[in-house]
């Protein structure tokens, strides 16, 4: 019982902590996406129109790649619309999305097809770095070390991209996509697009969602599919390990 009890809790306190910790987001009536894909592997740009409070649909659309107009579109009934894009090189991509007098932006990270990615778990991978600077400073520090070899795919599974991104840039991480979790669809749609996964840091559940996807998992918690570490000076060593001298 306490185990359920405390699986309920943790996810609203995350929520809580994260939003406490993010300077006032404001909602938009229009929400755009992030995405990962590969050079010429094809996907959707996905957006969503919202009125105050439920999604709006039968809007008008206005989708623009790096400033340039690519399509005016309609979203359905549920608020959601989706224009095919093929990319042609890889880099970051910025999506904005304008109806009426609303307008929002989203990235999508285009990758080489040898290039490797690290996804990390926000709330997973962060919580303990909420309240303390220097695990923040230490989790910093990493991440942009790995960023030398690595794309950072950052998911998001409580408090929602807009916060996440918020909170991750107000700390000063590297910039990339926030994903929204969709549990283990979520590595299946980045395997399907040609994402070469090589490590993901996070929660037990992240970790165990992986497990067919990627071979390097890593959890500052119990997990039966990950190996457990205890900072994340230990994952540098992991993911970067000193070459030996030959010899």
């Amino acid at each position: 019982m306490m185990h359920a009890f405390k699986k309920i809790i943790l996810p609203i306190s995350l929520a809580v902590a994260f939003s406490l910790n993010t300077v006032s987001i404001s909602r938009g009536e229009v929400v755009v996406f992030d995405d990962v894909t590969t050079v010429q592997a094809p996907i959707r740009i996905k957006v969503l129109t919202k009125g105050r409070i439920f999604s709006e649909g039968g809007r008008r659309v206005d989708i623009y790649l790096e400033g340039n107009h690519l399509k005016k579109i309609l979203t359905g009934a549920d608020g959601y619309g989706y224009l095919k894009y093929i990319p042609q090189s890889p880099g970051f991509k910025e999506i904005d999305a304008r109806s009426d007098a609303n307008s929002s932006s989203g990235l999508i990270l285009v990758m080489g097809k040898s290039e490797k990615a690290i996804v990390i778990d926000v709330e997973g991978a962060f919580k303990d770095a909420l309240f303390s600077e220097k695990l923040r400073a230490a989790s910093r520090k990493v991440l942009k070390a790995l960023g030398k070899d690595y794309k950072v795919i950052y998911l998001s599974r409580f408090v929602g991209k807009g916060v996440s991104r918020s909170w991750l840039e107000k700390n000063d991480f590297p910039e990339s996509v926030v994903l929204s979790w969709q549990g283990s669809d979520t590595f299946k749609s980045l395997d399907k697009n040609g994402v070469n996964l090589d490590a993901v840091i996070g929660s037990d559940s992240v970790i165990s969602a992986a497990k067919n996807y990627i071979e390097h998992r890593y959890s500052f918690e119990k997990s039966k599919d990950g190996k457990i570490v205890k900072d994340w000076d230990e994952i540098l060593k992991l993911l970067q390990p000193i070459p030996q001298p030959s010899g």
